[in-house]
């Protein structure tokens, strides 16, 4: 176990390289995939690569959109943020040909939205 979170430190300090073309780097579908990773039950045999990458996206878009007024969560944890994107993804495939950024900020904004 200690050898997994190594490596999944290590991947995650890997420098990913960003998309040449027009389109998100990570649209719904490839962050629906990466949801399956975060969620898997057997840890063993979860990809902890994927898993880490996705939550990590999620908390920058939650970092890059504070104050922004799109969603207000108060006090919540990053598993937390993670599941309801997760809900969001799954209650909503017919949205998967969107940017990931998006999802995950319809996602928080229709759980935490902010009071006006």
């Amino acid at each position: 176990m200690k050898a997994a979170k190594l490596i999944l430190i290590a991947a995650m300090m890997a420098p990913m390289s960003a998309n040449a073309g027009f389109n998100a780097f990570i649209d719904g579908h490839k962050l629906h995939d990466k949801s399956r990773a975060y969620k898997k039950d057997d840890i063993e045999t979860a990809n902890l690569y994927d898993a880490g990458a996705y939550l990590y996206y999620i908390m920058g878009v939650i970092d890059s959109n504070i104050g922004s007024g799109l969603f207000c969560p108060q006090n919540i944890t990053s598993d937390q943020a993670a599941n309801v994107v997760t809900k969001y993804l799954n209650e909503h495939p017919q949205s998967l040909d969107s940017s990931g950024e998006a999802l995950v900020k319809a996602a928080l904004a229709q759980e935490w939205p902010c009071k006006q």
